[in-house]
């Protein structure tokens, strides 16, 4: 089962009601938390692994997108590991593991410090591609893949790299 643990302000603008959860019963690598932050006027949504911290943006994001999270989730979860040279195979054995996702009340500070953290870069990453460099639109793609390369406190090695050695762990040993 993947596990969306969701601030409260993306709760209510998902109209839904979260409960904290034992996180000690799920495995930390299908275990997310999210958050809504804007950009401008346009609503995103940063996605973070508990295990790996690997975590991507969903810019953009209207309310139809919030009723369905879960697919929203799985497309662009899919789409980025793909671009960071993960096997089709293995993201299909990872995201059909247990297609059902529940939503739960965050309860992870040091993941939410961290999530904050990123929306701080990719705050700065837009100033930077669109006022700095005068670019007229961001490749929202390379934007995630270098989030993904960015050196976290408490991690040793790159999120993408986290996830990359998580996934083959995880699926070795189901074999």
């Amino acid at each position: 089962m993947q596990l969306i643990q969701c601030t409260k302000k993306l709760a209510d603008e998902m109209k839904i009601k979260v409960q904290k959860v034992d996180t000690a019963d799920f495995n930390p690598l299908y275990c997310w938390h999210a958050n809504l932050f804007k950009i401008g006027r346009k609503k995103c949504v940063m996605i973070m692994n508990n295990a790996t911290r690997y975590h991507f943006v969903i810019y953009g994001v209207l309310k139809k997108d919030l009723q369905n999270l879960d697919l929203v989730f799985k497309k662009n979860l899919t789409t980025c590991l793909l671009l960071d040279g993960i096997e089709p195979e293995m993201i299909e054995q990872y995201l059909n593991h247990d297609s059902i996702v529940q939503y739960a009340a965050t309860n992870n500070r040091s993941i939410l410090s961290q999530i904050n953290e990123s929306i701080f870069a990719v705050d700065h990453y837009f100033y930077y591609e669109l006022v700095e460099k005068q670019q007229e639109f961001i490749d929202l793609a390379e934007m995630n893949q270098n989030l993904n390369h960015i050196y976290m406190l408490k991690l040793s090695k790159q999120p993408v790299e986290m996830m990359r050695d998580a996934l083959n762990q995880q699926f070795l040993l189901d074999k």
